[in-house]
């Protein structure tokens, strides 16, 4: 709402403005009367230049045109437009936010982090944006100032997603090799938000890494009950129990898939998983 995770799975978890994944700012499409309201507010801007007033209400219709834009994929043409915001909102952490995560989402990771640094430093308590310079910081492989900041956000009592910042404490701990404090983590992002499917996967990772594939097919098949009509959780059950050489319960699990949607990528994945077991 994915978010380092490009690097080995999945994103890392994010309170986000991008299509990438978890959200902590809720972007919507902007229709044509608001893009019209803003050409025209264009127009009628070089005569309040110096009301405070007139720029901040400015900024805001700049920031949502670039937000849309971001939203849409042109992230770079939805920059130009949060760039135009910051000029006129010069001390808004939320534009300073939103900036860094299109900088990052571009790969300009040097100004992301001074974005992040300065919707810090204008909004002391801004966790989201803590949460967020840590995955950049896990982007880069830095370790421990990634942890720092996903400790830092979860020291404030008033975030709202506390179990973004802990997933991601688990991730570094599950790239560092060291799973038992990666499972620690999961299963406290989980206890906070149990229908947080994405930890799912990556609890079965850590403990399928410490062989405890029991462990790991209940949590997958706890996956499969919260999303059941993504069958990625179904697949990568499949994959488990073939990996375990529970052939009946792999095969059975593959044509539910398949049986499911036929025509999906799911069934694609799944018949291909039973020719190759076929094959063997």
């Amino acid at each position: 709402m994915d978010i380092f995770r490009h690097m080995v799975k999945r994103y890392i978890a994010n309170d986000t403005l991008s299509v990438r994944l978890h959200s902590g700012l809720l972007i919507s499409m902007i229709n044509l009367s608001i893009i019209l309201s803003i050409l025209l507010s264009s127009f009628l801007f070089t005569g309040c230049a110096g009301t405070t007033k007139a720029n901040k209400g400015m900024a805001v219709k700049m920031e949502d045109m670039g937000r849309s834009l971001v939203f849409q994929g042109k992230s770079r043409e939805g920059l130009s437009y949060l760039i135009k915001a910051e000029k006129l909102d010069p001390n808004n952490p939320d534009i300073e936010h939103e900036m860094a995560l299109v900088y990052e989402n571009i790969g300009e990771y040097d100004l992301a982090l001074q974005h992040f640094k300065r919707a810090i430093g204008l909004k002391p308590n801004f966790s989201e944006a803590v949460n967020n310079m840590g995955a950049l910081y896990s982007r880069m492989k830095e370790w421990d100032k990634a942890l720092e900041c996903f400790q830092q956000a979860i020291s404030n009592v008033l975030y709202k997603t506390p179990h973004f910042a802990y997933h991601n404490i688990g991730l570094v701990y599950f790239y560092q090799g060291d799973y038992p404090k990666a499972i620690e983590n999961y299963q406290k992002a989980l206890r906070l938000a149990p229908s947080y499917v994405n930890v799912y996967y990556d609890l079965a990772s850590a403990y399928i890494a410490l062989n405890r594939f029991e462990d790991a097919v209940e949590i997958y098949k706890k996956a499969v009950a919260l999303s059941p009509q993504s069958m990625q959780a179904d697949l990568s059950l499949a994959r488990l129990y073939i990996k375990m050489n529970k052939k009946q319960e792999a095969i059975d699990e593959l044509k539910d898939i398949i049986e499911s949607d036929p025509r999906s990528q799911a069934a694609k994945e799944a018949n291909q998983l039973l020719q190759d077991m076929i094959k063997k």
